[in-house]
């Protein structure tokens, strides 16, 4: 057993200094790795930052031109009840005109047409030589008519546009309308506009279109409703709603009836639902509080549409026609207009960069063609009262009608930017 033992550690004792042979120690040991390859970090030639200099739109002609135009059309009531009213816009029609006629800029033509009423019995006894829809002949200075259909500003000083307006008015038993029609002579006056028709050359494509309705009556047009009226000026003017504008010297529900056409006054005749008409003599239920032109209303809240809701466009549009402010309604009516006529909207051909600080990088000028090429000219200022706004869904410039510029005859605009872009 003793030797079993002996011969035991013996063998251990071997084989533990077999493994630390140097063969065994070979075979153990790991291969050293490859040395690897450092990597090369390539190198490129130097870029200069890209830099975005001003430059200044060309737009086209017409875009940075600036020759605002205006067609203003009375549609003049001439019944017997017209009298007075004409009368009071006799005397307070410089005051109208006021911001339009003296403001060098705008280029304006103004007539006049009259209403109309498409009875036999007036195309019987009618008896001026107008046609539906023409334009009544400019006066002088003494009231006397000329050869010409409209008024200009080359006009002022010879011919008169308050004579040129009082277009009188025409009893009923004398011809003058009983039924008035305003809708039929202004469709009228769009239409006779061919070479050698009475209204040639008075309407200009790219000029605003504003029409002036003095009545104290209503519309009584049969085939043409309020909407069609509106929609047939916005195609006149190629759809741009924009480009129209319909005023209102009216009567108004609250106005006393004395004040107001027979169709619109509290009247068994005109309006038996007002009454007891079972009565010998029809008597007044006292339901009715008054009458007023609605589809002249009509008329004007269609046409404005784009101008607000209809209550701020009745606001603005309508003034009353018996008016203790008369003569100041009408001014402001002058000055709407005025300020219409001088906005103006400058498409731009690439879109303008903002810098770091938020500020767009636009700059609009106004002058002479020497002023702006030399990069100077009057600078308008970034504003929505008096000056220009940037519109990013049309990128356009929009500029205020209420701008105040010094003005230069042939002056036009220039727009400077930096574009987002590069154009290639």
């Amino acid at each position: 057993m003793r030797t079993i033992t002996i011969l035991s550690i013996y063998l251990a004792a071997f084989a533990l200094l077999s493994a630390c042979s140097p063969e065994s120690s070979e075979i153990k040991a790991q291969m050293p790795l490859p040395q690897q390859e450092q990597p090369q970090i390539p190198t490129y030639d130097k870029v200069e930052p890209q830099k975005f200099d001003w430059i200044t739109e060309d737009g086209g002609q017409s875009q940075l031109d600036f020759n605002p135009q205006v067609d203003i059309l009375f549609v003049m009531d001439n019944s017997d009840s017209m009298k007075s009213a004409q009368e009071n816009l006799n005397r307070n029609i410089d005051r109208f005109t006021a911001g339009i006629v003296k403001n060098k800029m705008i280029d304006y033509h103004i007539g006049v047409v009259s209403t109309w009423d498409s009875s036999e019995r007036f195309a019987k006894m009618k008896k001026d030589s107008f046609n539906i829809g023409d334009l009544r002949y400019v006066k002088d200075l003494n009231g006397k008519a000329v050869n010409k259909r409209y008024y200009t500003k080359t006009d002022g000083s010879r011919l008169s546009l308050a004579s040129t307006l009082a277009i009188g008015v025409t009893p009923y038993a004398e011809g003058g309308p009983e039924v008035e029609e305003f809708f039929s002579p202004l469709a009228a006056a769009l239409e006779n506009t061919g070479r050698g028709a009475a209204n040639e050359g008075f309407f200009r494509d790219n000029a605003q279109l504003v029409v002036v309705i003095m009545t104290d009556a209503d519309d009584s047009t049969s085939r043409i409703s309020p909407e069609q009226m509106a929609k047939t000026l916005i195609d006149f003017k190629g759809g741009k709603e924009e480009k129209v504008s319909v005023f209102g010297v009216l009567v108004r529900p609250q106005d006393p009836d004395q004040y107001k056409d027979w169709d619109l006054r509290i009247h068994p005749k005109y309006h038996p639902e007002c009454f007891d008409m079972t009565q010998k003599t029809p008597k007044n239920t006292g339901k009715c509080t008054g009458f007023g032109p609605e589809r002249l209303d009509q008329l004007i809240v269609a046409a404005n549409a784009q101008a607000g809701t209809p209550e701020q466009i009745r606001s603005k549009f309508i003034m009353s026609i018996v008016s203790k402010n008369f003569g100041s309604d009408l001014a402001k009516i002058g000055n709407d207009i005025t300020v219409k006529t001088l906005e103006k909207e400058i498409f731009l051909s690439q879109r303008p960069r903002v810098d770091d600080k938020g500020v767009l990088k636009v700059r609009v000028r106004y002058g002479t063609d020497k002023q702006l090429a030399a990069g100077k000219g009057q600078i308008i200022p970034q504003k929505a009262d008096g000056g220009w706004l940037y519109d990013p869904e049309n990128n356009s410039v929009h500029l205020s009608g209420n701008i105040n510029y010094e003005y230069q005859e042939g002056a036009r605009f220039a727009v400077d930017l930096i574009p987002l872009t590069l154009k290639q």
